[in-house]
């Protein structure tokens, strides 16, 4: 009975540590394979944000060439909107 009960233990912590192993290893590929596939997604981020904020940056350099041209060209519409835009700002900011 005693040899019994002694292999029965013997099973029981060979399983348990085939189990840890496999555990382990199961974790470990969780690990390697979030590192590959998350840092594709990461990089593929950054890569879109800095063509966005390329595109973003030719914009505005765009509409402030555009506004700048319009304003040396038109002095005096301009001071008008920009006016016009100030008074306008006022009386929304004095209902308030």
């Amino acid at each position: 009975m005693e040899n019994e009960l002694n292999a029965a233990a013997d099973t029981f912590q060979n399983n348990k540590e085939r189990m840890g192993r496999d555990i382990g290893g199961m974790v470990n590929d969780a690990k390697e394979l979030l590192r590959n596939y998350g840092g594709k997604h990461i990089d593929t981020a950054r890569e879109s944000l800095t063509q966005a904020q390329g595109v973003v940056s030719d914009a505005a350099k765009q509409y402030a060439d555009v506004t700048d041209e319009y304003v040396r060209g038109n002095p005096w519409k301009a001071l008008g909107i920009a006016a016009a835009t100030g008074v306008l700002v006022g009386i929304l900011l004095s209902r308030r």
